[in-house]
């Protein structure tokens, strides 16, 4: 078998991978692959086909490590939605308990030891899977 086709079938076993993954790591691994398959389809020499992969591999690393960086913030903007809300006590003692929110029970805290549990208490924070509560 020629050398493009190896490259390209690396290409289809990368691409088939990471679509039971979901990190886009291996796409990016896999087009550097089906790039190296056309580098050597044109007749370049393992030395160009490797930097040909190489290279796609390396700026495409990068591209994803900057575009992952500036999606970072969606999730905790999303939490940020929460903050401010009302809940519901379920059981409360010592600054602790459980409340209901969005038809769920959920752990929460209080965001100090003066929270006054016969006022409505309003999320303030979320911190994992637990509210922090205060008035």
């Amino acid at each position: 078998m020629q050398n493009f086709v190896w490259w390209w079938v690396v290409a289809a076993v990368l691409v088939a991978v990471e679509l039971t993954t979901g990190t886009f790591y291996l796409l990016v691994y896999g087009a550097a692959a089906a790039a190296a398959g056309v580098a050597a389809w044109l007749g370049l020499g393992w030395v160009a086909q490797l930097m040909v992969a190489g290279g796609i591999a390396i700026l495409g690393t990068l591209a994803l490590r900057h575009w992952k960086r500036s999606t970072r913030n969606t999730e905790s903007s999303a939490q940020d939605m929460d903050i401010g809300q009302t809940v519901q006590i379920e059981s409360w003692q010592d600054g602790r308990g459980q409340v209901k929110y969005r038809g769920a029970l959920w752990d929460a805290e209080a965001v100090s030891g003066e929270v006054d549990t016969s006022r409505p208490l309003f999320i303030r924070a979320v911190r994992g899977n637990n509210l922090i509560l205060g008035n």
